[in-house]
């Protein structure tokens, strides 16, 4: 008796899982947003006292949960050690979410308890995530792909905490995060992997940095025209002469909207229905759309501003928690990732090197 494999639906509609992950993401990032500015205004991380914790408590927010998020990424390029032994998925899920929500407040205290403080916030999450893209979201884990997850795990966190410390104790400082809403859509959307098809690693990784850069660039570029961006400001390292956004906090609401959307959307949708149309126009008209969501979401949800949002720092964290949840809720729950599907032109479900 022969069975055969069940066909690889082709660019599928699949309404039902798109909105179950769409009420899981958000539903899960409003309600643990709520918790954490709760806490964090009774508890703070930072030193903040009195009327300090009115202006800081959203980078408590921040720092917390993008640490957090970090952790649970790490979890999974490291082929979930040291949970991997936990073989129900939601049940592992739901402990990696627990150790990396633990992890991320103790990464974020001891900003404050080894000296940095506030000014090493986002130093240390630029640089930590910009690490963490390039040898393995970029990279593909190229450096330790063959070695054991225990081993993986052990070896990229001094890696990334040696390479941290040398970066922000340098003149350098940090590496700005501005690509990552870009890193987010272009793997979301399968269009980065598409087009540095055939490269191989590092030179894949380097080539896909490079791009979020120039694209960060231009962005920049078309910002300061929209007088949302300042070229002259770099507050944080005068290596970096790429400016810094305006004090409305716009263009960071813009950033943090996007991190929030730009792949959770297109992982839960199955890109629908830009996958029906071949790459690279495929793709780049779904990165096109979702750069341009992040706009008109963030312009609605400055509107809120008083009838919801108390001030422009808490709808920073609002907009924020997004990040957390859009990653976990697909990478450690498998939502939108369980189900395989094709491209328009795609041979193996998401793989673009045997395409010529």
């Amino acid at each position: 008796m022969s069975t055969t494999a069940p066909a690889i639906a082709a660019s599928p509609i699949r309404v039902s899982e798109a909105i179950r992950g769409f009420l899981w993401i958000y539903g899960l990032s409003i309600v643990s947003c709520y918790l954490v500015n709760l806490w964090v205004i009774n508890h703070p991380i930072g030193p903040w006292r009195g009327e300090e914790i009115a202006a800081s408590f959203w980078l408590d927010n921040v720092s917390w949960q993008i640490f957090s998020a970090w952790w649970a990424c790490f979890f999974v390029v490291c082929g979930f050690w040291p949970f991997a032994g936990i073989k129900d998925t939601t049940v592992r899920g739901v402990v990696v979410v627990a150790a990396s929500w633990i992890l991320g407040w103790c990464s974020a205290k001891l900003i404050f308890v080894i000296g940095p403080g506030a000014d090493g916030i986002f130093p240390l999450v630029g640089t930590t995530w910009f690490l963490l893209a390039f040898f393995c979201f970029a990279g593909g884990g190229f450096l330790a792909a063959k070695l054991p997850p225990r081993r993986q795990f052990f070896i990229y966190l001094v890696l990334f905490a040696g390479l941290t410390y040398l970066i922000t104790h340098s003149s350098v400082k940090w590496v700005p995060a501005w690509w990552f809403p870009f890193l987010l859509v272009g793997l979301a959307t399968g269009t980065l992997p598409y087009l540095t098809r055939g490269l191989q690693q590092p030179g894949k990784a380097v080539v896909i940095m490079a791009t979020l850069f120039a694209v960060a660039a231009g962005c920049f570029q078309l910002s300061a025209a929209a007088g949302l961006w300042d070229f002259n400001t770099s507050p944080i390292s005068s290596f970096w002469s790429m400016g810094h956004f305006t004090s409305d906090s716009f263009w960071l609401l813009c950033f943090m909207t996007a991190t929030s959307i730009n792949y959770a959307m297109p992982i839960i949708t199955h890109n629908w229905p830009f996958s029906t149309i071949p790459m690279p126009w495929g793709g780049l008209l779904a990165c096109a759309f979702y750069l341009v969501l992040d706009v008109i979401v963030a312009s609605m949800l400055v509107k809120l501003i008083g009838p919801v949002f108390g001030s422009m720092e808490e709808l920073l964290t609002y907009a924020y928690m997004g990040v957390n949840w859009s990653l976990v809720i697909p990478l450690v729950f498998g939502l939108g990732l369980q189900e395989p599907y094709l491209w328009a032109g795609q041979k193996t479900p998401g793989e673009w090197d045997d395409v010529a």
